[in-house]
C-alpha cells in the first residue's frame, strides 16, 4: 500500500509538473506565429499575383516592409501591421505613427539608396508611367515588390484582401473589407432612394489651378457615382486629364468639388460667376486624401461626397 501510495503521488506530482510547463509553452498561449486560428507559418512559401500580371513569391512571413503609396500604407496600419513597416514615402501621412517611419522620397522622386539601406523583404507599390524606372530598379535586386492598383471600389476590397494574404493577417483583412461593404451598403441604400433626376452633375477638381479632373475608369469615378453624383467628365476620357474652361461652361455642372481648400478662392473667380454651381454656392471642399487614397478610409470620402451632392 506504501509503494502504491508513492506511486500515485509521483504520478500526481508529474502531472502537475506537465501542465505547469505545457500552459508555459507557446503552443498554448497562441504562438507568434498563429493569427486568428490561423498557422502563419504554414502559409509560406506563398505566390499571389499582383496587378501586373506578376507572381510574386515570398519565401516567408515578410518582417520589414516598404510602403510606396499612401493607401498601401494606411491598409498595412488598418491590419494593424504597422510595426513591420520600416519606410514610406513623404506622402504617408495616415495614421499619425506612419509619420514616424523612415522616409524613402516622394511618390515620384524615390530613393534608391534610402529602400536598400532599409534591407526590406517586401516593398509594396502603386502603378503609374512614372514608376517605370523604380520597378527596372527594383527588378534589379530581387526584392519582392507587390504592384497594387485598384481601378474601382470593389477592387479596393480585393487589394486588402490580397495584402492582408501577402503579410500574414487574411483573417483581419476579411473583417475590414466585411465593414466596407456594409458601410458602402448603407450609403447604396440613401443613393437608390433619389430618383435619377435629383442626382446632381458633378465637376470634380483635382488641381489647385489647372482644371485636372478624373474622367472613366478610375476609383475617384467610381467613387463619384455611388455616391449619388453624374460625373461631368465620365464622357469625355478615361483616367485623368486637363479639361478646357469651354467645356466646363458648356457641361456646367450643378455642384463642383474640390479635393483642395478652395472653395471661397472658386467661388470668387470673377470668369466663373456664370456656373451655376458658382451662382448657386455649391463649392464645397472635401478631403483630399479621402477621396484619392484607394485604402481602407475610402467609404468616408463616399460620405463626404454624398452630403456635398445631397445637402
Amino acid at each position: 500500500m506504501k509503494k502504491e501510495r508513492l506511486i500515485a503521488l509521483s504520478m500526481a506530482v508529474l502531472l502537475v509538473v506537465t501542465l505547469l510547463v505545457a500552459g508555459c509553452m507557446p503552443g498554448n498561449v497562441a504562438p507568434r506565429e498563429v493569427q486568428n486560428g490561423e498557422n502563419v507559418s504554414e502559409q509560406y512559401p506563398l505566390t499571389v499575383t499582383d496587378d501586373l500580371g506578376r507572381e510574386v513569391t515570398l519565401s516567408a512571413k515578410p518582417e520589414r516592409i516598404v510602403s510606396l503609396l499612401p493607401s498601401l500604407t494606411e491598409i498595412l496600419f488598418a491590419l494593424e501591421e504597422g510595426g513591420r513597416v520600416v519606410g514610406v514615402t513623404d506622402w504617408c501621412t495616415y495614421p499619425t505613427e506612419a509619420q514616424e517611419r523612415v522616409k524613402v522620397g516622394g511618390i515620384f522622386n524615390l530613393n534608391a539608396e534610402s529602400i536598400l539601406a532599409l534591407e526590406p523583404d517586401l516593398i509594396v507599390t502603386g502603378n503609374s508611367e512614372n514608376l517605370a524606372e523604380t520597378f527596372s530598379f527594383l527588378d534589379g535586386t530581387g526584392i519582392p515588390y507587390l504592384v497594387v492598383d485598384p481601378q474601382n471600389l470593389e477592387e479596393i476590397e480585393l487589394s486588402i484582401t490580397k495584402i492582408a494574404e501577402v503579410v500574414g493577417s487574411a483573417a483581419k483583412g476579411e473583417a475590414i473589407v466585411a465593414q466596407l461593404q456594409a458601410d458602402r451598403a448603407v450609403i447604396a441604400e440613401r443613393v437608390a432612394a433619389i430618383a435619377e433626376a435629383d442626382r446632381p452633375s458633378v465637376f470634380v477638381m483635382i488641381d489647385t489651378e489647372s482644371l485636372f479632373t478624373v474622367g472613366e475608369g478610375e476609383f475617384l469615378a467610381d467613387l463619384i457615382s455611388s455616391a449619388g453624383g453624374r460625373n461631368i467628365a465620365a464622357g469625355l476620357g478615361s483616367g485623368y486629364f486637363e479639361m478646357s474652361e469651354e467645356k466646363l461652361f458648356e457641361l456646367d455642372p450643378e455642384v463642383i468639388i474640390a479635393t483642395f481648400p478652395m472653395r471661397e478662392r472658386l467661388l470668387a473667380r470673377e470668369s466663373w460667376q456664370g456656373l451655376q454651381a458658382v451662382k448657386n454656392g455649391r463649392v464645397y471642399d472635401v478631403n483630399g486624401d479621402l477621396v484619392s487614397r484607394p485604402g481602407p478610409r475610402v467609404v468616408l470620402g463616399m460620405e463626404e461626397l454624398y452630403r456635398a451632392f445631397f445637402q
